[in-house]
């Protein structure tokens, strides 16, 4: 049993517990513009995973319709090896010629294909704000989910180079949403899909207009079994006067959610939440803002509340007043070492592409940036003078793992049975991802006749970041 924060459903009791999550500091890109079709665009609407091949990255750049790969073998030295022929004059959904696909994996180069108009290139699919999903034991083992022409498309390759459409595209017909007031109609094109227990999930954007007759941004959500056949796409998280009210402290006028990445993280879900913190509504065109991203958690993945009013990576993280918008891949990438956030910032605005955008940029640049955590510490759990308890299964208990930090306080652990101590131990100036603790020999000393136990942490100026149980092999 692994318990993760913030986990409350594994939670006997919880008394002046603080979930904190992780601090994310300044670094330099691991990718930036370097051929023609990437101008001066490199950002995740995107994935970045580990598969057999190593670290692989689908990152969208140039004018937002072309899905690019890139390679790593430590995940921040990155490598764009030429993979498809691309013809740049077609168009997005015909953009990479599949037909010379496996030519050129038999190493036929440009100068093989007798036409101006082909280049070989790092290009892999035509289509806006994609999802690469990597199943490794599936026939197909990426898939993509992205907008594409009528609305929203789906993808698969063997080996995420050459993709092909499914046949039923678009799986999820075009969706517009009119303002009467305005007589604008806004198009749904951000829907993050991710695979969760048996279901394919995309958090489709919706629009709601409010109380001052200003069209807003949603979360709305749709599942599949098959990749294929989507179930009616629901609203299910409307910003609110709370989101509303951090946009207002950052100076401007009121936050819709731009997007939602949700990933499995242990029991619960977390997700990246891109909150649109928006200046005005451009007259010919969409909203002048900056986007910054925040966690969310959900048990179900349909309720979902933020874990903090404070982002997990501001806009001005690193461009300073110059930063415009954060935007990341589907999750991070979950290494035994540790966890690789991966995400992109731009110095310049959303809104900076339409006829009413006044500001001059005279070196725009979006990249790609990757910050590191230590394992398991994407958030914690703090106390100044606090306890958290939980059941625990004493049949075929061994120990208890901790990942903690107390360098300037203390945590104690207490193991009881019916009220009747166990064990206990008190830790202080550690800070250690793996510290662990041997109970068989308590357990045997009392010789317990039940099947259950209580687990009681009090952390003193203390962070515990994760629990997990640990058994013999007779029991999971």
């Amino acid at each position: 049993m692994l318990i993760l924060f913030p986990n409350n459903q594994a939670m006997l009791r919880k008394q002046n517990i603080t979930y904190r999550q992780a601090h994310i500091a300044p670094s330099d890109p691991v990718l930036k513009p370097e051929h023609h079709w990437e101008i001066t665009r490199i950002n995740l609407y995107g994935s970045v995973f580990k598969s057999d091949k190593g670290y692989e990255m689908f990152y969208q750049c140039g004018n937002a319709v072309t899905l690019c790969r890139a390679f790593s073998e430590d995940g921040i030295t990155w490598q764009r090896p030429m993979v498809n022929v691309t013809d740049f004059s077609a168009p997005a959904n015909e953009m990479v010629l599949n037909e010379y696909a496996s030519s050129l994996a038999n190493h036929i180069y440009a100068e093989d294909i007798d036409d101006e108009r082909f280049e070989i290139t790092n290009v892999v699919a035509g289509c806006h704000m994609p999802s690469v999903i990597y199943q490794p034991d599936d026939e197909k083992p990426y898939k993509i989910f992205a907008f594409g022409e009528g609305g929203y498309r789906t993808y698969y390759s063997s080996n995420g180079l050459q993709f092909y459409e499914y046949p039923q595209n678009p799986v999820i017909k075009l969706k517009s949403y009119h303002n009467p007031h305005t007589d604008k109609h806004w198009c749904s094109d951000v829907s993050p899909c991710f695979y969760d227990q048996g279901n394919f999930h995309a958090m489709t954007k919706t629009y709601e207009i409010d109380a001052q007759q200003r069209t807003r941004r949603c979360v709305g959500y749709t599942k599949s079994q098959d990749f294929q056949r989507w179930s009616d796409v629901k609203t299910i998280w409307v910003p609110g006067e709370a989101e509303d009210e951090i946009a207002r402290k950052r100076g401007f006028v009121w936050a819709d959610f731009y997007g939602l990445c949700p990933f499995r993280y242990g029991d619960i879900l977390l997700g990246y939440l891109w909150l649109f913190e928006i200046e005005k509504e451009l007259p010919r065109g969409t909203n002048l803002g900056k986007i910054e991203v925040f966690l969310a958690y959900s048990q179900d993945g349909i309720n979902w509340r933020r874990l903090s009013d404070q982002p997990l990576i501001p806009w001005d993280l690193n461009y300073g007043e110059e930063g415009g918008m954060v935007t990341t891949p589907s999750a991070p990438v979950f290494d035994e070492q540790g966890i690789k956030v991966y995400y992109s910032d731009s110095n310049y605005e959303h809104g900076f592409a339409e006829r009413d955008f006044t500001k001059q940029l005279d070196a725009p640049e979006w990249v790609v940036r990757c910050a590191q955590l230590p394992k398991e510490r994407l958030v914690g759990a703090f106390s100044e003078d606090g306890c958290l308890s939980f059941v625990l299964s004493a049949n075929h208990l061994t120990g208890i793992r901790l990942n903690l930090e107390c360098l300037e306080g203390e945590l104690s652990l207490l193991i009881e049975a019916s009220e009747r101590h166990v064990a206990e131990l008190t830790l202080s100036g550690i800070d250690e991802t793996d510290w662990c603790w041997a109970l068989d020999e308590h357990l045997a000393e009392h010789a317990l006749q039940i099947d259950t136990l209580v687990a009681t942490l009090r952390l003193r100026q203390a962070s515990i970041y994760a629990i997990e149980v640990m058994y013999s092999d007779a029991e999971e």
